[in-house]
């Protein structure tokens, strides 16, 4: 009688897996998707984004600080729209002005698992602005893919 082992060699243990081709690393190497009950909850991550991206772009913090938060191409436009804020200003006149936000709203909608879109509402001394942020489960954590400052 001979018994079959999968995938596992002759002492027992998990044979390692040979990535062969550009495909395979694509998907053992590239973004793993979570569904979201393996994600933790998302408000908190809307909250920093909500009032980080706009502070971003009022110039009063780093885009850096925001890294872990976004998918590189959310990042890289950010970058750009706070380059182009900061020339504004320079060009204008105008100084760096901090501003106290405070969350007034959170809606929050999911299309399918995994996903989460946000409107969030923030108030600031001289007008309410409105966020809106895409949110994927990407390698067990929440990343921004699309956000938009309106």
């Amino acid at each position: 009688m001979s018994s079959k082992k999968e995938n596992k060699g002759e002492d027992n243990k998990p044979k390692q897996q040979r990535i062969k081709n550009l495909v395979q690393a694509e998907a053992f190497f590239g973004p793993q998707y979570n569904t979201t009950e393996e994600l933790p909850d998302p408000d908190p991550s809307l909250r920093i984004l909500a009032t980080g991206v706009v502070e971003v772009i009022a110039g009063t913090r780093q885009v850096d600080q925001l890294a872990r938060l976004l998918s590189d191409d959310v990042y890289q436009r950010l970058s750009r729209r706070a380059i182009e804020a900061r020339n504004l200003r320079i060009a204008t006149g105008q100084k760096t002005r901090y501003q106290n936000f405070s969350i007034r709203n959170i809606l929050n909608s999911s299309p399918r698992d995994g996903v989460i879109e946000s409107v969030v509402l923030l108030n600031a001394q001289r007008r309410t602005r409105a966020v809106t942020i895409r949110l994927e489960g990407i390698n067990n954590r929440w990343r921004a893919t699309s956000v938009s400052v309106l």
